[in-house]
């Protein structure tokens, strides 16, 4: 299990860094990311939805990838009107790109529109009481835990800077995928203590603790990488540290409250599409929640 989980996980590393490397040449397009945005996103909304309707909620799974769908190519929409405005206009090609903050706006936008089409499409399909206020309760359940929270981790490609948000995505991605490393690590060799038995049975305190330290080594890590070897603005130190144990509470939360949903659902995993993981969304879990943080963190502290 440990073997498999180590090596899928290197795989996963591979195509994200080989995406990220490759979608330079395209920026500010980044179609790379927004495919793998796309297949990430709605593999995870739709084993959401499975997981509800186990749970007795029936999302419409229609509805979810839709609303899903919408809110990624909303997160791609001001930066590529910013982009063709400059072109059509050429004295615009100096002016500062879109704030971090007022980006936000088109996927909650987005967002306003799939909870108010989610409304008129359960009218028209509406036969008898009693199932369609909890179908469009789940359906946006879905499209704003994957949607909404996930486009926090896509705008972190766009943060100003050297190659654009590259630094803070993988630092991001980086410190909470070392917060579930050492939680994971940790746990097996030397958790006794349940940290909470009522979500998740097998995670310890111990972990939690060891998942804290590894989130904030992968947070200097990052940062010393990019300020010393490759010459890059970065957090200083402290920050580092800051934005490790924040972004690794945050990561570890973020897994903690998927394992309710999947207790709740009476399920180990999201799916088996991830060898040793489980389902994309047992992989996205801790970036759900850890994105907000990290991207708030980055904007009001980063260089």
């Amino acid at each position: 299990m440990l073997g498999t989980r180590v090596l899928s996980g290197l795989c996963l590393i591979a195509v994200l860094l080989g995406v990220l490397y490759l979608d330079e040449w395209f920026a500010p397009w980044f179609p790379l990311w927004l495919l793998l945005s796309v297949l990430a996103m709605g593999a995870a909304a739709v084993e959401l939805a499975g997981l509800l309707a186990a749970a007795g909620c029936r999302p419409s799974v229609n509805s979810v990838l839709g609303g899903v769908m919408a809110i990624v190519a909303a997160n791609w929409m001001p930066h590529l009107a910013d982009f063709l405005n400059a072109r059509a206009q050429p004295s615009l090609l100096a002016t500062e790109p879109p704030e971090p903050l007022a980006v936000l706006s088109w996927p909650l936008l987005t967002f306003v529109g799939v909870l108010m089409v989610s409304f008129v499409v359960q009218s028209v399909q509406f036969v008898k009481p009693g199932r369609t206020m909890a179908t469009i309760a789940s359906t946006l359940l879905v499209v704003a835990y994957i949607g909404l929270l996930g486009t926090f981790v896509v705008q972190m490609r766009w943060l100003e800077g050297p190659y654009h948000g590259l630094v803070p995505l993988i630092m991001l991605i980086a410190t909470a995928k070392g917060a579930d490393t050492g939680a994971y690590t940790v746990g097996r060799m030397a958790g006794k203590h349940k940290l909470w038995p009522s979500l998740s049975p097998n995670k310890t305190i111990e972990g939690a603790v060891g998942g804290m330290l590894f989130a904030v080594l992968a947070a200097l890590l990052v940062t010393a990488m990019a300020r010393d070897l490759l010459h890059l603005p970065a957090l200083s130190g402290p920050e580092a540290v800051g934005f490790g144990l924040l972004v690794g509470l945050a990561a570890q939360l973020g897994d903690l409250m998927e394992s309710m949903i999947k207790r709740d659902s009476e399920r180990k995993d999201a799916s088996s599409a991830v060898p040793g993981f489980g389902g994309v969304l047992d992989v996205l879990d801790s970036l759900l929640f850890a994105g907000p943080v990290g991207y708030a963190y980055w904007v009001a502290i980063g260089p």
